[in-house]
């Protein structure tokens, strides 16, 4: 980053809290805790929302209101790992070229779940790179992508995936535009909801957002 980070504690990376931690394992222990507890309502209590980017904004300031000051906050630095995700002075103007036509390219498409799955990847790593906030943008956009699988006829179970395989095809779908790790994930996960056994019975039991070893 080119800028100094004002969300971290002087000094030190970690992300400035209200529960005013200075140790990243016991934040990372209290962000799980309190976040699951959000993630767990939002599964039987989606977000109403217009599928834009005020709707994901909404999403990431539900599960992390008890976290950060800035939940739900557009980032005003730049962030990355390799390579820079969006730039914050183009994070307004990208975010409409995304959310105009996400959700209405999904729904479009959602009597074929192989173009749905199509549509939906191409969405989802466009919103992936646009990486909005400053943490909790993975489980923010699949929050949200759950939410509008389920208004298309779908259920969004990550479940079967891993942390691994999840990162290994956001990477892949950033740094080299190539998204066959999220088609290939979506096949899998991504199922029509009257051919989802024990949906229900999952619904209150799991936190269908996370993988396998996320849980």
């Amino acid at each position: 980053m080119g800028s100094i980070d004002k969300y971290v504690y002087p000094g030190s990376d970690i992300l400035i809290n209200k529960f005013d931690c200075h140790n990243k394992a016991e934040l990372e222990k209290l962000e799980a805790l309190s976040t699951g507890a959000n993630l767990a309502w939002l599964q039987l209590h989606p977000i109403r929302g217009e599928f834009d980017f005020q709707h994901l904004k909404d999403i990431h300031y539900f599960i992390f209101q008890d976290v950060y000051d800035w939940a739900g906050q557009v980032r005003t630095i730049d962030i990355g790992k390799n390579n820079l995700f969006c730039r914050t002075q183009f994070i307004d103007s990208y975010a409409d070229s995304i959310f105009s036509w996400f959700f209405m390219d999904c729904y479009e498409c959602r009597e074929d779940k192989s173009n749905f799955i199509t549509a939906l990847t191409k969405h989802y790593a466009d919103m992936n790179a646009l990486h909005p906030f400053r943490e909790g943008n993975g489980r923010a956009q699949r929050e949200f992508a759950r939410e509008l699988c389920m208004e298309c006829g779908y259920v969004l179970d990550l479940t079967e995936t891993t942390h691994q395989e999840m990162l290994d095809a956001s990477i892949a779908s950033f740094n080299r535009g190539d998204n066959t790790g999220f088609i290939s994930i979506f096949s899998r996960v991504v199922i029509p909801y009257d051919e989802y056994r024990n949906y229900q019975q999952k619904l209150n039991s799991t936190l269908l957002i996370l993988s396998k070893d996320d849980m």
